[in-house]
């Protein structure tokens, strides 16, 4: 009885949640030089039933002068609209976040506690005095420290302070410079192109990443960085700081910063048919060797046995109508190599080869300086496309186990096999929704559980993944989208799963 109990209150929470759309939970507004604004939310009543809205003030606020109704009453299906008066004063300058609760009450023939519903809506207010604004900017970098794993480089940890009341955007250009000479090595604009926006008395830390690793010696950072709010003001700040790499940096390093431009190849083999046979021309493809370290690197490269990690099955290469040259090089600091990748098929057996063929190329480098020995290997995949490509999938997605936590909640398991049919890559892309059967509606957000996962012709992918429900949700709707390798926009296929799960 209580588990039902449970199951109509929850039931109602949903209909009424579902029942009053709002148009904005967030809404911001100026006030320049303090005068009055209005700002306006929409309330729309999507029952066959009668609501009342209460508004409440979650905080007292005396810096602005606000009114807004306390209560609003909404017939079926009426919409209604909320107008919030805001009027700064002397001493309101700068940016101020508002909250107010929501509380919409049904008159549902159940206690009143239960057929309430609160939820958030802010304001946002930027109070401008056009004639006196003082804004505070800082800027502290850290030490750097390079990586020994991913993104091979160094970081510079940077700290943005903003000691002003009023919110502002940022912007800039970060440049280092060899101090010996003032040469400049590197820069780079700020936040990926982007301003970034920072809210009163708040900082935010980030990294800026340099591709390479910086030699033993002193160098200087200088950072360029405009900040403002809109068109009303704009300011400069200049940080500049020296520093010096040692080699005590660089006593843990195990890899050497080399990399290649592309990190894999495609290459698509044309096959023409004559009367007797299907023929091909030798294609050449570009590979870039990057040597982003301060020592000199020999290179070696060759073509690499399959292992067991990557199962190519049948659709591995036969190597020898694969060259690359030159295969053996050195590569000076801060150089780059341009080699050549010979894919010639003209004495091969063209009319068995369809679809996608795969195989790696294996890049070893090894440093030149006799004091220290380190070796780097990369591993570059390469994908050969014969034509005549199909592209299809098989899954597999069941409840492997359910465990019950307590009234409220399950543990619910999921597996998944995902299977490549074809003879060409896909990606796949899969989508979970908690659903509840009797609202018909979705519960919460819809999950992402894979995005744009890569899967070559033949392979599966088999997994496993958690998910805890609640009181009410009695389906789990799966999604998984296929689509082409070479065009992920390119949708070719997709599965929908219902899950029922049982309490």
């Amino acid at each position: 009885m209580r588990k039902i109990i449970l199951l109509i209150i929850s039931l109602n929470i949903f209909n009424l949640m579902f029942s009053l759309n709002v148009d904005s939970f967030f809404k911001s507004v100026e006030l320049v030089n303090s005068r009055e604004e209005i700002v306006s939310f929409y309330f729309t009543n999507d029952s066959g039933r009668k609501i009342i809205i209460y508004i409440s003030s979650f905080f007292e606020n005396s810096l602005f002068e606000i009114s807004y109704p306390n209560e609003i009453s909404l017939l079926p299906y009426e919409a209604k609209k909320a107008d919030f008066f805001v009027k700064g004063s002397k001493s309101s300058e700068g940016t101020h976040i508002l909250t107010f609760s929501i509380t919409v009450e049904d008159n549902l023939p159940v206690d009143s506690k239960v057929s309430k519903i609160s939820f958030p809506i802010i304001i946002k207010i930027v109070d401008l005095n056009t004639s006196n604004m003082q804004i505070s900017l800082d800027m502290h970098c850290d030490f750097p420290f390079i990586s020994n794993q991913k993104n091979l480089g160094t970081f510079f940890p940077i700290q943005l302070a903003n000691n002003s009341k009023w919110e502002i955007d940022v912007w800039g250009t970060f440049s280092l410079y060899k101090l010996s000479n003032n040469q400049l090595i590197f820069q780079k604009s700020l936040f990926q192109d982007q301003s970034i926006n920072l809210l009163p008395h708040t900082s935010k830390e980030g990294d800026i990443f340099i591709e390479k690793y910086l030699a033993p010696e002193e160098y200087k950072i200088r950072a360029e960085i405009y900040y403002g709010y809109k068109n009303y003001f704009q300011e400069k700040y200049v940080y500049e700081k020296e520093f010096k790499i040692t080699e005590d940096l660089y006593k843990e390093k195990n890899m050497l910063n080399i990399n290649t431009y592309p990190d894999q190849i495609y290459i698509k083999i044309p096959k023409l048919m004559t009367p007797r046979e299907y023929i091909t021309t030798p294609l050449e493809f570009s590979l870039d060797v990057v040597n982003n370290d301060f020592l000199d690197i020999n290179v070696f490269l060759d073509f690499e046995e399959e292992d067991e990690e990557q199962n190519f099955f049948n659709r591995k290469t036969n190597d020898k109508y694969l060259s690359i040259t030159p295969n053996e090089f050195s590569i000076p600091k801060y150089q780059k190599v341009e080699t050549k990748l010979i894919a010639d098929y003209r004495r091969s057996n063209l009319v068995e080869l369809s679809g996608e063929y795969y195989t790696n190329l294996s890049l070893i480098g090894e440093n030149n300086d006799e004091t220290q020995v380190v070796q780097s290997k990369i591993n570059i995949p390469i994908t050969l496309d014969f034509g005549d490509n199909i592209y299809n999938s098989e899954s597999n997605i069941y409840i492997k186990e359910n465990n019950l936590l307590n009234d409220f909640y399950n543990n619910i398991t999921i597996g998944f096999e995902i299977k490549n049919t074809g003879n060409s890559s896909v990606h796949y892309d899969i989508y979970m929704k908690k659903w509840n059967s009797t609202t018909n509606s979705q519960v919460g957000n819809k999950i992402i559980v894979k995005s744009q996962q890569s899967l070559l012709a033949e392979q599966t992918d088999e997994f496993t993944e958690k998910l805890v429900t609640e009181l009410g949700v009695d389906k789990i709707l799966i999604e998984v989208v296929t689509s082409k390798g070479t065009n992920p926009s390119e949708i070719i296929k997709v599965d929908n799963y219902s899950l029922k799960i049982e309490r």
